[in-house]
């Protein structure tokens, strides 16, 4: 039997995560539907690894600094001294982030365009959080920053990765295959796990929607702790994002995710994500209908195949 394993994204701490796999198993039950599969995933059958109350006390103990910089000088007296807590090389991860998106979203000048002095690190963070909030109504500074900070934590705190990579592992234990469904942070978590193991079960499918693997800091940071490697257990990854999804801002080809030579290649999908900001894996629309990466028949389609 082929289990069904989902890893959630960033920022769901303080939810509860069987309402969470309930969630996602009704959208991908829709894109199932609408992919003219039969197939309903329950409970039973699926493993849904929940992290957010976890992380979220590794990373601080509290919620990331509250981002509300709309204008030119907004907000500079809290925002600043909130991120000088924060380490020099987390700065300097979450800067060169920040600018990756805003040029991807056509946006390369903004933070010159703030018109705020980036001298100093900080400084030029929070031009760059300004020019996020100003410059691109898909996502605020707030997504990007608590992205970027647990990112950042799960590649460089070794405690952060054993607690996140054990829940993981846990949910991979067994001999029975397993279709791994990896959303945003998540990708970054199963790709870590998977690109380890070379023993453990077939992965018939890897699926990463809305994944930022392919943003450069994160890669460099990846590359810092391993080689680029496709999974040896993972028979067939697909990296899934809506172009107008920031937070996936590039499709995982050799250009943005380079693997050692003579890998698989990687399958990128790109889609039209319902959901507000374009980034969620599951969402429900005011209409009742289900919105997000797993409600897509494009996505459900293959995962359904795989399981079955």
């Amino acid at each position: 039997m082929t289990r069904l394993v989902l890893v959630h994204g960033r920022d769901l701490d303080g939810l509860d995560p069987e309402t969470l796999e309930k969630q996602w198993l009704a959208a991908l039950g829709a894109g199932l539907a609408d992919a003219g599969s039969p197939l309903r995933p329950t409970d039973p059958d699926a493993s849904f690894v929940y992290y957010g109350d976890t992380l979220e006390r590794l990373v601080g103990g509290g919620a990331p600094p509250p981002v509300t910089v709309h204008a030119p000088g907004a907000g500079t007296a809290t925002l600043p001294r909130l991120l000088r807590a924060l380490p020099h090389g987390e700065l300097t991860f979450a800067l060169a982030v920040a600018r990756e998106v805003l040029a991807g979203a056509g946006r390369p000048q903004a933070v010159e365009a703030e018109g705020v002095v980036v001298d100093a690190l900080v400084e030029a963070l929070v031009a760059a959080l300004g020019a996020v909030d100003r410059w691109l109504p898909g996502l605020s500074a707030a997504v990007l920053l608590t992205l970027t900070r647990d990112v950042y934590a799960y590649l460089h705190d070794d405690e952060v990765r054993r607690a996140l990579d054990a829940g993981l592992a846990d949910a991979l234990a067994g001999d029975e295959p397993a279709v791994v469904v990896a959303h945003s942070l998540g990708s970054v978590v199963a790709y870590s796990v998977l690109a380890t193991r070379a023993t453990g079960p077939e992965v018939p499918l890897l699926i990463t929607p809305g994944s930022p693997l392919g943003i450069r800091a994160i890669r460099e940071a990846l590359q810092a702790l391993a080689p680029l490697e496709f999974p040896a257990r993972v028979d067939r990854w697909v990296s899934v994002r809506d172009p107008r999804d920031l937070l996936a801002l590039h499709d995982l080809t050799p250009a943005a995710f380079l693997l050692a030579a003579g890998s698989p290649g990687i399958e990128n999908l790109r889609v039209t994500n319902r959901a507000p900001g374009f980034h969620a894996a599951a969402h429900r629309l005011d209409d009742a209908t289900w919105a997000g990466y797993l409600a897509l028949p494009e996505v459900a389609g293959p995962v359904g195949a795989a399981l079955t």
